[in-house]
């Protein structure tokens, strides 16, 4: 859990679009729905000329409101592929940026935070995991090398905290397994939407079938806010959880911090 940000890292950052990659598997594929949504601006542009000519639906499909629409869709759907490749670089920018102020934050707290080191319970010795639960299990006998600090906990607090111990590492790892999971599924999604980016451009074209586009914007901004608001959440909680473990006063507060 100590190093978890840099493995979930990986699943969160999509990897850079090579829009200049002509000969790449996402760009073929991209550049087949491209024609197709090419064949379908066309059909789109022969309905409104039909809808203007029959006076069917004039009100929808009048010229002068739909020329705006047909100028962005047939520039978009040609550079889709840029489009999306900014929005994904601009993800990731935010997303590392984000996590490294938290990061700096804490690694601040860390530093200049102070602890009264005669208090009953000092755990200023065991800042990770694994010497935490060292501790614990060798009875509070074990000595944490490198960190400073003394702590001090009664048998009986050593014996619950044993217990609290396991399930909490166990809810740990099954939450870390769920994470990387939706992440996965994550990574297929966008991939799966900038494919179909041209086809959603063609949707804005028309009053009926903009909706579709609405959908896809809204489920590939939704993607690719997912890292930045997943760089708050989780800087914020390790920022939080260092404040709580340099001011804990017993063992239950030190496992409280590193649970948060």
């Amino acid at each position: 859990m100590d190093m978890v940000f840099n493995l979930i890292a990986q699943f969160m950052e999509v990897q850079p679009l090579q829009v200049n990659n002509t000969s790449g598997t996402l760009y073929q594929t991209w550049n087949v729905v491209r024609s197709i949504a090419n064949v379908a601006f066309i059909i789109a542009f022969i309905i409104i000329i039909y809808s203007q000519i029959t006076n069917i639906q004039v009100n929808n499909y009048g010229l002068k409101r739909l020329i705006p629409r047909l100028i962005i869709a047939a520039v978009a759907v040609n550079l889709s592929d840029f489009i999306a490749a900014i929005a994904v670089d601009a993800s990731n920018i935010l997303g590392y940026s984000l996590q490294d102020l938290f990061m700096a934050l804490q690694h601040n707290v860390v530093a200049t935070g102070s602890v009264d080191p005669g208090a009953q319970g000092n755990i200023n010795s065991a800042a990770s995991w694994g010497a935490f639960t060292a501790f614990v299990i060798s009875g509070g006998t074990a000595a944490v090398a490198g960190i400073g600090g003394t702590l001090v906990a009664s048998g009986g607090t050593l014996t619950a905290i044993a217990f609290i111990l396991l399930p909490t590492l166990v809810g740990l790892i099954l939450a870390l397994m769920v994470v990387f999971l939706i992440l996965a599924a994550r990574q297929a999604i966008i991939i799966i939407l900038v494919i179909i980016a041209p086809l959603a451009m063609v949707a804005y074209l028309l009053p009926n079938t903009e909706k579709w586009f609405e959908k896809w914007r809204s489920l590939f901004m939704t993607m690719l806010i997912f890292f930045p608001a997943f760089a708050v959440v989780f800087g914020g909680a390790q920022l939080a959880g260092s404040i709580i473990i340099k001011n804990a006063d017993s063992p239950t507060m030190q496992l409280l911090g590193m649970a948060v």
